[in-house]
C-alpha cells in the first residue's frame, strides 16, 4: 500500500467541497438538513457543479460526476470533501476519470475524503493512486439525523489529531466476540458488495497482513454467504490479520427455515481462518456510525471488544 499521506485536521471555518458520485439523493430535505448541520458545526460548504444532476439512477452522466471528484481535489478553496450519498456509480465514476489528471495530486496538498457505501470504490482509489488516509464515515444524508455519537466519532476522526478507539454506542445491540485475541495492522475494507466488485480490478484490496473491516445493508445471508467466500477463495482474506465485521442492516433471510442466519455463515466461513475477529461494530449503514480512518495502523482487541486506532488519521 505505500506509505500513507495524511490530510490536515478540520477546524471549524474550512470549506467541505459536496459531491454526488453515486446515485441521486431524492429526499432534498434531507440533503438540506444534513447541510445545516455541518454549517452549525463551523464549517462552510460548497457545491459541485453537477451535484443536483439526475440521469436515471445516478446523480448525471459519468463524465461530469468524475469531473465533480476532480475539481472539488483539485481547489485551493475546498479543505475536505464529503460525498452527498451512495447507492449506485462510483464505479462508472471511477471509468470516466482522468486518472493523469488524478495523479497529479500527489504533488499536492491531501484533503480529507468522507464516505460509505457505494464510496468504497472512490476510497479504494485514492488509496491505490495517491496513497491517502480516507475516512469512512458519514455522508451529507447521513448528517441529517446524525446521532451524538456519529457528530462524536466524526469529531475525533477528522477534528483531533490523537489516537482514539471505536467501541460499541450506548444504545447499540451488544458486540459478539467470534474469535478472541488481538491483533495489529493497517485498517482496509467497505462495504462488503463492493469490496468484492473490485476484484480483479487494479484497485482491488491488498488484505494480506490487514485488519479488514466489512459491512453491508439489504444482503440475504446466501449472498453475504457468496461475497466472503469469493474473497477467500481469491486469496487475500486467508492471509488478513484480523477481521472486524461492521453492523449489516436489512439482512435478514426472508424465509429463516430455509436460510441460515449471519452468525452461521460468519462462524463457518471466517472462524476457520483463525485471526481475532469483532462482530458489531457501529459501522455502516446502522442508526449510529463510526468514522474510520483507513490506511491507518490498528490494534484489533476482539476478546476486550474494541478497535483502538495507534495513529490519527489526521495531522
Amino acid at each position: 500500500m505505500g506509505v500513507q499521506a495524511k490530510p490536515r485536521r478540520l477546524v471549524a471555518g474550512m470549506t467541505l467541497g459536496v459531491i454526488a458520485p453515486s446515485s441521486p439523493v431524492r429526499t432534498p430535505g434531507k440533503v438540506e438538513r444534513g447541510l445545516a448541520r455541518l454549517e452549525q458545526l463551523g464549517f462552510e460548504v460548497v457545491l459541485g457543479a453537477h451535484v443536483h444532476e439526475t440521469y436515471g439512477f445516478l446523480a448525471g452522466a459519468d463524465a461530469a460526476r468524475a469531473d465533480d471528484l476532480l475539481t472539488m481535489l483539485e481547489r485551493d478553496d475546498v479543505d475536505a470533501v464529503v460525498c452527498l450519498g451512495g447507492g449506485y456509480g462510483a464505479a462508472r465514476t471511477i471509468q470516466a476519470l482522468d486518472l493523469d489528471r488524478l495523479r497529479r495530486l500527489r504533488r499536492g496538498p491531501v484533503k480529507p475524503f468522507v464516505g460509505y457505501s457505494d464510496i468504497t470504490v472512490l476510497h479504494a482509489l485514492l488509496q491505490h493512486e495517491l496513497h491517502w488516509t480516507t475516512f469512512y464515515g458519514p455522508m451529507i444524508s447521513s448528517f441529517a439525523d446524525a446521532t451524538a455519537y456519529t457528530l462524536e466519532a466524526f469529531r475525533q476522526a477528522l477534528m483531533t489529531a490523537e489516537p482514539f478507539l471505536i467501541h460499541s454506542a450506548p444504545d447499540g445491540p451488544p458486540l459478539q466476540t467470534l474469535v478472541g485475541g488481538r491483533a495489529q495492522g493497517v485498517l482496509v475494507g467497505g462495504c462488503l458488495s463492493l469490496m468484492v466488485s473490485l476484484v480483479g480490478t487494479p484497485w482491488a484490496w491488498d488484505l494480506r497482513e490487514k485488519i479488514v473491516f466489512f459491512e453491508d445493508v439489504g444482503e440475504q445471508p446466501y449472498r453475504i454467504d457468496r461475497m466472503l467466500t469469493q474473497l477467500i477463495m481469491a486469496g487475500g482474506l486467508t492471509e488478513c490479520a484480523g477481521i472486524v465485521i461492521g453492523e449489516h442492516v436489512d439482512c435478514e433471510p426472508r424465509e429463516p427455515h430455509k436460510s441460515l442466519r449471519l452468525e452461521q455463515v460468519f462462524a463457518d466461513l471466517l472462524r476457520p481462518l483463525g485471526v481475532p475477529m469483532l462482530y458489531g461494530l457501529p459501522i455502516g449503514h446502522g442508526h449510529h456510525l463510526a468514522t474510520l480512518p483507513v490506511g491507518a495502523r490498528v490494534e484489533l482487541d476482539a476478546s476486550g471488544q474494541q478497535l483502538r486506532f495507534l495513529e490519527p488519521g489526521v495531522l
